[in-house]
């Protein structure tokens, strides 16, 4: 051990083998990605999904076994960046009014940015990505349950609430990257869900007048080139 560097071994460089083996499999995660928000998950085939990642179709069944394996490593990496978005937000407006009001204006915020990541979340959900759908509507109702559980929200019953709120997001969504919408609209869509869990105008009013956040997240399976 070395004085004053703790307990802990360096971590040893990648290999070149290595850094190009993760390469291409995070350009197939990518086509896979890109595909999927173009179209959806029908008529998915491993055959355009190595040719749009200009990847051998040999290649694809050294880093995933099926079709099914690559669409579930692509979801779960959109919703770790999910779950990273919102606890950042999280960090910075701790309360769960704030948290869950701000984590929303982010969430529709980063889907007009970036129209390729607002297709994805809307494909996934329409085209029956039932995963991902799971994932999504957990991270809403454990969101909502903590609302309620510190007095923020008023709410009989949870399950509607998250079918009211999520309907909302992915209505929004759609509008979004779909059409040009007033600059308000991501504000007005958040202050009715907030109107439905009882939240209180003045309240309401408080959070929405709040600059949005400059959070620091790469673009979805974003990374440096191989090499």
């Amino acid at each position: 051990m070395v004085a004053g560097h703790g307990n802990f071994a360096e971590t040893p460089p990648k290999t070149r083998s290595e850094r190009r083996r993760e390469g291409t499999r995070r350009r197939l995660m990518r086509a896979a990605y890109e595909i999927i928000a173009e179209r959806g998950l029908e008529g998915l085939v491993i055959q355009e999904i190595t040719q749009f990642a200009d990847v051998g179709y040999g290649s694809f069944y050294n880093h995933f076994p099926s079709k099914e394996a690559i669409v579930e490593a692509v979801t779960e990496a959109a919703l770790q960046r999910i779950l990273d978005l919102h606890g950042e937000v999280g960090e910075i407006w701790p309360g769960s009014l704030e948290s869950f009001a701000m984590g929303m204006r982010v969430s529709l915020n980063e889907c007009k940015r970036d129209r390729m990541w607002g297709w994805f979340l809307v494909r996934s959900v329409l085209s029956g990505g039932q995963a991902f759908h799971r994932g999504a509507a957990a991270q809403l109702k454990r969101s909502l349950e903590d609302g309620v559980a510190a007095g923020c929200f008023k709410c009989d019953d949870l399950d509607m609430a998250r079918h009211i709120i999520g309907g909302l997001l992915l209505l929004g969504t759609i509008n979004l990257v779909s059409s040009d919408m007033p600059e308000d609209y991501e504000n007005r869509l958040v202050e009715t869900a907030l109107k439905s869990l009882s939240v209180p105008a003045d309240k309401i009013k408080s959070v929405i007048a709040k600059p949005l956040p400059k959070l620091d997240l790469p673009p979805f399976l974003e990374s440096a080139d191989d090499a």
